[in-house]
């Protein structure tokens, strides 16, 4: 009776989980905030695995469980950093010991070739490109930042001999900047020579400038790094100097407030986007660092967040983004926010405005209402 119970176990398994996957499915329009209020997030796509980007069909005999019929199915297991370039899109998967590289322009979905000898990853984390599309993985069990050209391949990696625990990276034209949990700083090094020149954080006579659980950092067009710290709910803001320009956030479960921050980003008009992993949710907030929305939260049918890490903002390939778009929505930049659960493991939005709508005078008027019913109280 086992037996039995096991063999058609094993038959559903196989014919529900391998069955063939429709083409690129239809995402209901869910916008952000709900309305009335005017929108200015729109979940744009979720992708699952592969099929998600390529639309082809796969078919696994139950007897023979080579796929000879389409392609293989690509899945991760817990994916964890995202960054973008180009039509490119770089999905690490700590589980699986690789990254994924999609090009959703020409249905692509293939694993990054370069992941073998030197340059074989065990546990990566978080990833960025630099301005020539070069990719920087931080690998926490090699203890190294594997680099990996445009093409895929392996090219040299960082970090040899120090013993670090490397959580995120960020690249300039003279040096990588790797943000290293063991000694919680901020480590500097030489880009050519691979030499450390330096490191801040944990030394700083500002308590507020100290690292307690960095989990990820970005560094913005102007030199400032924005590092997330765990430990203490907050985000820590300094130059490429080690100067602390700026913390702000708690732990708490309010606006601007943070359990467990996680990926950041920063976009061309200084905004801060943050993922909370035990919030589930992703906060904006301006150059000033005020809340300006949050969005993303668990419970949504669509464009829902479960468990998120990475997070990545990108101006890249917007034209293709802009037709996934609703009509009159028109985007700034898209938003790719990676859940380590769940069926949309990558999920993207689109961060713009509805064509012809007055936001500013939006805006200028809920905060006439709200400063009248606060003097009426």
């Amino acid at each position: 009776m086992q037996i039995r119970s096991f063999l058609i176990f094993f038959f559903l398994s196989i014919t529900v989980g391998c069955a063939p996957s429709a083409k690129l499915k239809k995402q209901e329009t869910v916008f952000f905030p709900p309305a009335p209020d005017p929108p200015r997030v729109q979940f744009l796509l979720g992708i699952a695995d592969s099929r998600d980007v390529i639309g082809s069909e796969v078919e696994t005999s139950l007897f023979s469980l080579d796929s000879t019929q389409g392609e293989k199915v690509k899945r991760f297991v817990k994916p964890y950093g995202v960054s973008a370039f180009g039509n490119k899109i770089y999905v690490s998967d700590t589980l699986g010991s690789q990254v994924a590289v999609i090009n959703l322009v020409e249905k692509s979905f293939e694993w990054l070739k370069g992941n073998f000898g030197p340059g074989k990853m065990l546990k990566p984390t978080a990833l960025v490109n630099d301005a020539e599309g070069s990719l920087y993985v931080a690998d926490s069990v090699r203890k190294k930042i594997l680099v990996y050209d445009g093409d895929g391949n392996f090219v040299r990696e960082y970090g040899e001999g120090y013993n670090l625990l490397p959580v995120s990276v960020a690249v300039d034209k003279r040096r990588v900047y790797v943000l290293d949990r063991k000694y919680r700083k901020l480590l500097v090094f030489n880009k050519t020579s691979g030499e450390l020149i330096e490191s801040f954080g944990q030394d700083s006579e500002d308590p507020n400038g100290k690292l307690y659980l960095p989990t990820n950092m970005t560094l913005t067009p102007k030199g400032i790094f924005y590092i997330a710290d765990a430990g203490v709910g907050r985000i820590v803001s300094i130059d490429r100097d080690g100067h602390l320009l700026k913390a702000f956030g708690k732990l708490g479960d309010g606006f601007g407030q943070f359990a467990r921050p996680k990926g950041i980003a920063s976009d061309e008009k200084g905004r801060l986007f943050v993922v909370d992993t035990a919030h589930q949710n992703i906060q904006v907030f301006n150059p000033e660092q005020k809340l300006l929305i949050f969005f993303g939260n668990s419970g949504q049918a669509q464009g829902a967040l479960n468990v998120p890490a990475g997070l990545a903002v990108s101006k890249d390939n917007l034209e293709y983004f802009q037709k996934l778009a609703a009509p009159g929505f028109k985007l700034e930049e898209v938003v790719l926010a990676i859940n380590q659960v769940g069926e949309h493991r990558i999920v993207i939005y689109g961060f713009g405005q509805q064509e012809g709508f007055d936001y500013d005078g939006y805006y200028r008027q809920t905060l006439k209402l709200r400063e009248s019913e606060n003097e009426d109280q």
